[in-house]
């Protein structure tokens, strides 16, 4: 004989009190039923907490790479040169991550709307875990061997740039998606910072303070995650550009340990010199026109000396 069905809203207690309550069968309503289920008595009585949410680790992130990259868009995808192809990806990554719309298409290029629809037909979990909003997302992903987190959506849009080559797009620097981008926005806070207080003879040590490190001063605009995307970003695409693919660059880079990353970072510049003369170069960026001439100069020494401390703890960075 069938057992009888208890409404799953049922109150009924049994005179043995709260332990029997707790312990007596209840089933929940049928699938079809539009009534909304309640939380476990246990749950409602002592306040369970939430289960934790376990981040994706990078070997998952890498899987993601590989699994996207042997995807075939077209007949001739797999004819494409290593740098195509992962262009083609870090587009779609970039949009994933919320660095989309029109200021980012004339910066990298349009994302390859096919890419896209069989991404999201094969791996419908990727768009969410690119973003970087989502609390299983890749975003702040610890790097292989240390505790910092790698900002996963501003890595891929900066590496979107560098991986294009585009001959219309020639005129905006590379750096604008990337470092430069990150050092102005960093001097228009220092600005900021003047204007609640600090005193000029202390702006210096301000930005050397607080640029690439893991503060929340207003947010910090070039902290220790901006940083590593940056440096990454731009060595990942001189790996690509070599001829290694996305997921080997990445695997490499990261997990080999063939690269070091502020050596390969000042290398990929031709040396010391050509890399502080490049960073000397910038005057201007277009979202902050009007910042302070003062304020970026402290914002590239301290970008500059933040690089110098890099390269003095690795034996392939010669700085005169």
């Amino acid at each position: 004989m069938a057992e009888q069905y208890i409404p799953y809203t049922s109150t009924q207690r049994s005179t043995s009190g709260l332990r029997a309550y707790l312990t007596t069968p209840r089933w929940t309503a049928p699938a079809s039923s539009t009534r909304v289920a309640q939380p476990s008595a246990y749950k409602r009585i002592f306040g369970l907490p939430k289960p934790q949410i376990e981040k994706p680790s990078f070997s998952q992130l890498l899987q993601s790479i590989k699994n996207m990259d042997s995807l075939v868009v077209l007949p001739e995808w797999h004819n494409y040169m290593s740098n195509e192809r992962a262009l083609e990806l870090t587009r779609v990554l970039r949009d994933y991550g919320g660095y989309n719309g029109l200021d980012w298409n004339l910066t990298s290029g349009f994302a390859n709307p096919r890419l896209d629809s069989l991404i999201r037909y094969r791996f419908p979990d990727y768009p969410r875990n690119f973003s970087k909003d989502d609390a299983l997302s890749f975003k702040g992903v610890l790097i292989p061997g240390t505790n910092i987190g790698l900002d996963v959506p501003h890595f891929n849009a900066t590496l979107s740039r560098y991986l294009d080559n585009d001959v219309y797009r020639r005129n905006i620097p590379a750096e604008w998606a990337s470092w430069a981008g990150d050092m102005f926005t960093f001097a228009d806070s220092l600005d900021y910072m003047w204007r609640k207080g600090i005193e000029i003879d202390s702006l210096n040590r301000l930005a050397k303070s607080n640029l690439g490190f893991s503060t929340n001063w207003k947010g910090n605009p070039f902290g220790q995650e901006d940083l590593y995307a940056d440096i990454d970003a731009r060595n990942i695409s001189v790996l690509i550009n070599n001829g290694l693919s996305f997921y080997d660059a990445m695997d490499n880079y990261y997990n080999n340990g063939l690269y070091s990353r502020f050596g390969h970072f000042v290398n990929s510049y031709g040396g010391w010199k050509n890399f502080k003369n490049r960073v000397n170069s910038y005057t201007f960026f277009p979202k902050t026109p009007f910042v302070n001439p003062i304020f970026v100069e402290a914002a590239k020494q301290a970008f500059i000396n933040k690089i110098r401390e890099g390269c003095l703890n690795e034996m392939d960075c010669y700085i005169p």
